[in-house]
């Protein structure tokens, strides 16, 4: 197995700002989710030197390094923030008015495409309105931003094993 410091320096890549560039406008489907999870997980693996035919699960691979999801947190915390820069009118009224405008066009056939807020709206199990007003507070939106990001990167975690 390679030195800590190596693994050290080698974990502040996924931490650099190269993986996240753009993240703000992102719209992520399940597909997308699922390679930047696999990503995360390539990369760890590459740093313990690990194949994957020795068949060590996603979760082990974690424990060993004392780990949890990273990647998706960071993306989901990054995209909340610059929701309530939006909306609070930080960002100036123009991006308010492109996030919030409707354009009057026919309807195309097929499936309804995924649009930027779906992502906020499913992570945090609120409506548009309820976030808009909830990110006017500034110290109570970063908590709950908290909250919810660390939900997306562990959606396991916090639920009953009852269910």
């Amino acid at each position: 197995m390679e030195s800590l410091e190596w693994r050290d320096v080698s974990s502040g890549t996924l931490n650099s700002t190269i993986p996240y560039y753009g993240v703000e406008g992102w719209t992520l489907k399940k597909s997308d989710r699922n390679r930047i999870a696999a990503f995360e997980m390539w990369c760890w693996r590459k740093m313990l030197s690990t194949s994957w035919q020795e068949h060590h699960t996603n979760d082990s691979i974690l424990t060993e390094l004392g780990l949890e999801r990273e990647l998706m947190r960071r993306v989901a915390k990054l995209k909340l923030q610059y929701f309530g820069h939006i909306t609070r009118g930080s960002a100036g009224q123009l991006a308010l008015t492109v996030l919030e405008g409707i354009m009057e066009v026919l309807r195309h056939q097929g499936r309804q495409r995924r649009h930027w807020i779906h992502n906020i709206e499913e992570w945090t199990g609120c409506e548009y309105i309820q976030l808009k007003d909830m990110s006017q507070n500034r110290a109570q939106w970063r908590r709950k931003i908290s909250e919810w990001s660390s939900a997306v990167a562990n959606p396991h975690r916090g639920r009953s094993t009852s269910e």
